[in-house]
């Protein structure tokens, strides 16, 4: 899977703040082109064939009761709290560990949204957040 973003290109989608509360990372994103708001079928199956398991991702939408369910149709930033989440859980030795996270847009027509995402390890969260940046900044959008 070749994700990763070109030096020099001007990033798709970015996190412009930070912050780490116990167990959980608080993100501003910003999605500054609006035709990359939000996903599209292409999108979906990359990520699909990469992380077989984000369709089955519990989410809490107007849908239905998984990420699948929205997947095609929905906003980046929710995108990117799904990948962290599959990110972590891939790199967690607990079997049973459990991430949650919530994504909401702050401002919409200007492409800002906030996404928390939980945590047990804060590094372990920053490296799964920068990775799915990368993925996301790299993805062909079809």
């Amino acid at each position: 899977m070749e994700t990763r973003s070109k030096p020099g290109l001007r990033k798709r989608i970015s996190v412009t703040s930070i912050v780490v509360n116990t167990g959980r990372l608080v993100c501003e994103v910003s999605v500054p082109d609006s035709s990359f708001r939000h996903t599209n079928s292409a999108i979906a199956q990359r990520l699909s064939v990469w992380f077989p398991s984000l369709r089955h991702h519990a989410c809490v939408n107007a849908v239905g009761r998984t990420f699948g369910c929205v997947m095609e149709r929905t906003s980046m930033p929710h995108v990117l709290e799904h990948l962290v989440i599959e990110l972590q859980t891939r790199a967690s030795d607990d079997p049973r560990a459990t991430f949650v996270g919530t994504t909401e847009w702050v401002d919409e027509a200007a492409g800002i949204a906030r996404v928390q995402v939980s945590y047990l390890d804060d590094l372990q969260a920053l490296r799964a957040l920068s990775e799915a940046l990368d993925i996301l900044n790299g993805i062909d959008e079809g």
